[in-house]
């Protein structure tokens, strides 16, 4: 297995808003020196990995198996630092857009099984917050919005949720709890100023960094040994006698160590260690920001409290928005917990994924930018711009949300009217995502590699998958179970056939 050094993670990546307050696990070294050995090794200290890390001691200590297997987690720069430290904090199953193109593909019974598999995931994860008492800001949002602003998507969206509902013994049950709406008022009811309908279902949002950090608190403690700052520069297969056996070679820059069992919970990265996934699964950049209420002026009137956002219709949107001649995209918003109820949107997709062109002249293909990098140092301009800009008609949430959107109290009477809100963008940060050419991830053991496991290509979506699917992988790591077996989503598995792709859903050019 060859190293791409140009797909490894880059130093001094910008910083996010979810990491502004470091935990005192975000620089951890469980040892001073790397260990010459371990049993499994887990590369990648997100979500995914530390999940993985989580489910395989929680099964290791409940084992009577003697002795136990040592679990060794080599992460390239600080804990979650890379996507899951990045995203935009949602925990949202879909329902309306993705089971559809799923449906087209591979039918009803798959498509279904995803759908089924992310409402799950929610689930889980709500209980585990509960059964573990993690602090991570965990909401569950019984009302979370997807939004159409205009004609056109909103059509697409009303076949797509039509062709999904002519499929009752598939998703009947699922779609029970989604509910469709177009009319008029459609901005009366969501707050968003060019709403023309949309879907309401139930979805869920939490700090990422801190559901993770206080995971991986948990696995520290039933034995996980962590080493920050240790890229992994190339793993080797290593000649063992029995031949039967096997083994690999894993070199850092602090040096090398075997193991017989190896998961990469390496997403974006992953082409940089297996380069069979190179067509597979492309690091791709996005940006997202964090809004404030802005400091009062010298002169104001002290309050009697902290300075408030307007309280949102909903705290979870998705808004489906597009430029005067068309060009697609979408933002995804969550409204926090927090006093200030500030805001985490990312996204403006439609600023820079889409070719110029003589009758549109505002695309502007930005490919260099966004696709096939892993350089999250730098912003993507075109998006930072959007957000941050404070023209006459407002902010971003002025823009977007308009007159009338929502209204809080505050001592002068109710701000009705987001014009009248001074915000601030005080964050914006640029992440990687492993986005995957079929759209789906990459889940089991690697093809031709034995005793090699990979979790990877989560599509920007990994937030409703990666858990589950990391306990799944736990269960053919130390369960001796099966892919078919574990429950997972059968197109979820990694095979020969989709390091071939067919499909490029990245950009877009289809079969």
């Amino acid at each position: 297995m060859s190293q791409r050094p140009n797909h490894l993670p880059v130093p001094n990546p910008t910083p996010s808003y979810w990491r502004s307050q470091p935990d005192e696990l975000d620089n951890h070294q469980t040892v001073p020196e790397l260990p010459s050995q371990c049993d499994i090794l887990i590369v990648g200290g997100g979500y995914v990995g530390v999940s993985t890390a989580y489910h395989l001691l929680k099964a290791i200590s409940s084992s009577s198996s003697s002795p136990k297997p040592r679990v060794v987690l080599l992460e390239a720069r600080n804990t979650s630092s890379g996507a899951t430290g990045r995203n935009g904090g949602h925990l949202r199953p879909d329902l309306t857009s993705a089971p559809a193109q799923l449906l087209e593909r591979y039918g009803p019974e798959a498509a279904s099984a995803v759908a089924q598999f992310e409402v799950d995931h929610m689930d889980a994860i709500a209980q585990l917050v509960r059964e573990e008492q993690i602090d991570c800001d965990f909401t569950i949002e019984p009302a979370g919005l997807e939004v159409f602003t205009t004609k056109e998507q909103l059509a697409a969206g009303k076949k797509r949720f039509a062709q999904l509902r002519a499929h009752p013994a598939s998703f009947g049950t699922l779609l029970d709890g989604v509910r469709f709406y177009e009319g008029d008022d459609a901005p009366a009811h969501t707050g968003v100023r060019d709403a023309k309908g949309y879907f309401v279902s139930r979805v869920a949002h939490l700090s990422p960094y801190k559901f993770t950090l206080a995971l991986l608190s948990r696995a520290l403690e039933l034995g996980l040994v962590l080493k920050t700052h240790t890229p992994v520069l190339s793993i080797a297969k290593q000649a063992t006698n029995p031949p039967s056996q096997h083994q690999y070679l894993i070199t850092t820059p602090h040096g090398t160590l075997t193991t017989t069992q190896l998961i990469l919970a390496t997403n974006a990265y992953t082409s940089a260690l297996l380069p069979e996934y190179s067509a597979a699964i492309i690091p791709c950049r996005g940006l997202a920001c964090h809004i404030s209420p802005a400091p009062p002026a010298p002169a104001a009137t002290p309050s009697s409290g902290p300075p408030q956002l307007p309280q949102l219709r909903s705290t979870s949107l998705c808004l489906r928005v597009a430029t005067p001649s068309g060009i697609p995209g979408y933002h995804y918003l969550i409204q926090r917990p927090d006093a200030e109820r500030s805001i985490v949107v990312g996204g403006a997709h439609h600023t820079y994924k889409f070719a110029t062109t003589n009758t549109n002249p505002e695309g502007g293909d930005q490919r260099g930018v966004w696709y096939n990098t892993v350089d999250d140092a730098s912003f993507i301009e075109r998006a930072r711009a959007f957000y941050c800009n404070e023209s006459e008609d407002g902010g971003f949430m002025a823009r977007t949300f308009g007159p009338s959107s929502s209204s809080v109290s505050t001592e002068k009477g109710i701000v009705t009217d987001w014009a009248t809100v001074q915000t601030q963008v005080d964050h914006v940060w640029t992440g990687i995502m492993g986005y995957s050419a079929d759209s789906l991830p990459h889940i089991g053991e690697v093809p031709g590699r034995e005793g090699v496991f990979v979790l990877a290509g989560f599509h920007g979506h990994g937030m409703p998958v990666g858990y589950l699917a990391a306990k799944g992988v736990v269960e053919m790591v130390v369960g001796g179970k099966v892919y078919e077996e574990t429950g997972l989503p059968g197109v979820y598995k990694t095979t020969g056939e989709r390091l071939k792709p067919v499909w490029d859903d990245i950009l877009g050019d289809g079969k």
